[in-house]
């Protein structure tokens, strides 16, 4: 299973604004080696994790706890999916005024051969729906889809007006539903922190709104079905319920809406410590992900440590009834009001953590059917300072 972040470079200069042609849409290139540690292939049915940490990408086996630098790259913040061993990414490119992506490039990383390979300009991604596929933002207002090796399988659609594709990867990543994408709107306000949450159905060009929402969390759809289930954080409620969280069925278009476990912590804390404490409040955060069979979601609630506050704590929702429960030795400090979490193919183990920086790693394994999760560490500190989003893969032999 393999956690990423990575980058590398090539592709294309998008013009801004929604009039006039639609940009190119990203094409394959030439495979660019790793600059660092080149003999890293990764044997057959290998478990590995994938990160960026300290200005490199790492690919580790979390159950030896040893890890190596695949290559050197800027990819601070970058979302990260899988299609079988290939992860694809972004990476920050040199600055371009002219390019509404701001110069990012969208890459692919081997895990089994260690060899990169860039696919063209974009700022975010996911998979299709039915995860054989992908969907690139070329820009906030531009969606293509792609095959796995880079080919064009669409044309480039524009988002409408009053809409945009995520691009804050890290808390709000693009998540396909059957048939459609999450798009959002902006700001109510330049002090609100929600927004207005829809899907997109790019063939059709029809908008459904869903609500106001604080994050986007991400997306499960069974094999075969023309329905999914989308996970957000509602950001429309009061009180102690400011931001629950939200799965929607999108065969009914019917929203779950469902408290932190947690709800009653920040009251007594205030009293305490004083009302600072509540700056993230009694919430749901972002960060999650569907377990394989959609029967779980990993997600994140806002928590209180006197001694480092703000923190987060991992529980999995059961979807179908919307029971919470809290997972043990999972609470983090946060700096940013999300945690990752990523599920291995078989859904045998979780992996997560915090995005806060500092000299303590604060990742976590669970193993599937436990309540109580254990330290995930690498050697030489090397889990460290986890900025972007985490995908697990597994290395199959042939």
């Amino acid at each position: 299973m393999a956690v990423v972040f990575v980058g590398t470079t090539a592709g294309f200069v998008v013009s801004s604004g929604r009039s006039g042609d639609a940009p190119t849409p990203p094409s394959a290139g030439k495979a660019i080696p790793p600059t660092v540690r080149p003999n890293h292939s990764v044997l057959p049915s290998t478990t590995v994790v994938v990160w960026f940490a300290s200005g490199g990408l790492h690919l580790g086996n979390p159950s030896q706890g040893s890890n190596r630098v695949v290559a050197q790259v800027d990819a601070t913040a970058t979302r990260l999916v899988s299609i079988g061993s290939r992860v694809y990414f972004f990476r920050r490119g040199s600055p371009d005024v002219s390019a509404a992506n701001g110069g990012n490039r969208i890459a692919v990383l081997d895990v089994g051969s260690g060899r990169v390979h860039s696919l063209g300009a974009g700022i975010n991604l996911t998979t299709t729906a039915d995860g054989r596929d992908l969907l690139v933002a070329i820009d906030p207002i531009h969606l293509v889809k792609l095959s796995p090796t880079g080919a064009r399988l669409s044309p480039v659609w524009t988002v409408p007006s009053g809409y945009t594709l995520n691009t804050y990867a890290s808390q709000h990543p693009l998540a396909a539903v059957a048939g459609g994408i999450a798009v959002e709107s902006t700001r109510s306000s330049p002090t609100s922190g929600a927004y207005v949450l829809a899907i997109w159905y790019p063939s059709r060009g029809t908008i459904r709104v869903l609500g106001r929402d604080a994050f986007v969390i991400g997306s499960y759809t069974p094999p075969g079905a023309n329905h999914s289930l989308l996970a957000w954080i509602n950001g429309s409620g009061v009180g102690v319920d400011v931001n629950r969280l939200a799965i929607t069925d999108t065969a009914t278009m019917t929203t779950r809406l469902i408290s932190s476990p947690l709800s009653g912590v920040f009251s007594s804390a205030v009293s305490q410590y004083g009302p600072d404490v509540v700056e993230f409040g009694s919430n749901f955060l972002g960060g999650g992900a569907f377990s394989p069979d959609g029967r779980q979601l990993a997600a994140f609630v806002s928590a209180f440590r006197p001694h480092d506050w703000p923190n987060a704590q991992l529980v999995l929702v059961n979807p179908n009834t919307g029971s919470v429960q809290l997972i043990a030795n999972t609470l983090i400090q946060i700096g940013e009001p999300a945690g990752w979490a990523t599920w291995s193919p078989t859904g045998s183990d979780l992996f997560g953590g915090s995005y806060r920086e500092g000299p303590v790693i604060q990742a976590f394994a669970l193993k599937s059917g436990q309540t109580q999760a254990t330290p995930l560490t690498f050697d030489r500190n090397a889990a460290n300072d986890i900025t972007g989003s985490a995908v697990s893969v597994q290395v199959s032999g042939g």
